[in-house]
């Protein structure tokens, strides 16, 4: 198989516990890039974290994949793709949610473009921040006066709730859809948003064959990706849905997983 281009999910995958890249993934990743190989980072992140380790990696201006596939960009404000929730739908997210007994036992991530709002800051919210590395903007409630169109929103708290909040979503709401990253984390997106159509649209941007990529990942938001690129592998720290999509298991991500197969794969004797 040719390939030409490699997407890598972030945290659980690419980022070990913790949330660094190491020396060797760095090195392997240059190496490839400098190859001819098309890295691209695709995370439910913010894009502005998502650019910011890309440029620690060294791929600076690279076009990069975040908020779970519905954006990518190049660098700061220069958004190629976006595909954001209707207006109206985010008014009735919001007021959906706020009717629900147990919203007020989660915390709310919201991205909108290069911004990332937090209706109210909670030790959860906090935990997001140290990881992240830069902080949202408090806006205390006021969801409904954001003047930018909103790419994701991201609920955080207990799984068993979460379960329950997405039923209650999918019940309610027709034009959006929602996703587990993490046991404790429910990515919402507009309806047809996933990791794979961010990588789908980058492949037609830039004129790629999906069978040209190898994908990673560890979530069940990675799963269409994993199951529908080229090659698709996921870390042995991932969920059952990840494992399922995938072709390979690779070894986890505090050991280097992704460098590992690359390496592997690519025959890069010399690290």
């Amino acid at each position: 198989m040719n390939v030409k281009a490699v997407a890598i999910d972030l945290d659980g995958t690419l980022l070990n516990k913790n949330h660094e890249v190491t020396k060797f993934s760095k090195n392997i990743l240059q190496h490839l890039s400098n190859s001819g190989i098309r890295i691209i980072l695709a995370s439910a992140r913010p894009i502005k974290s998502v650019l910011k380790i890309a440029s620690q990696i060294g791929l600076p201006n690279s076009p990069m994949i975040a908020g779970n596939g519905a954006i990518i960009a190049s660098g700061i404000n220069n958004i190629i793709f976006r595909e954001s929730i209707d207006k109206d739908e985010l008014v009735n997210l919001y007021q959906t949610l706020k009717n629900h007994t147990k919203f007020n036992t989660l915390t709310m991530h919201i991205y909108s473009d290069f911004d990332w709002y937090i209706p109210f800051l909670t030790s959860k919210a906090q935990e997001e921040i140290d990881i992240i590395g830069f902080s949202p903007t408090l806006i205390d409630g006021k969801v409904l006066e954001l003047k930018n169109s909103v790419q994701k929103i991201m609920l955080v708290g207990n799984p068993d709730v979460l379960i329950e909040i997405r039923k209650y979503i999918e019940n309610n709401l027709k034009k959006v859809s929602c996703v587990f990253s993490k046991s404790d984390s429910l990515e919402i997106n507009a309806l047809g948003v996933s990791k794979f159509l961010g990588v789908s649209t980058y492949a037609q941007l830039f004129q790629f064959s999906l069978s040209e990529f190898i994908a990673f990942g560890d979530g069940d938001n990675d799963e269409l990706m994993l199951k529908n690129c080229g090659i698709g592998v996921a870390m042995a720290n991932a969920s059952e849905l990840a494992k399922k999509g995938a072709k390979f298991i690779t070894e986890t991500n505090d050991k280097d997983g992704v460098a590992i197969f690359l390496k592997s794969y690519f025959k890069l004797s010399q690290y």
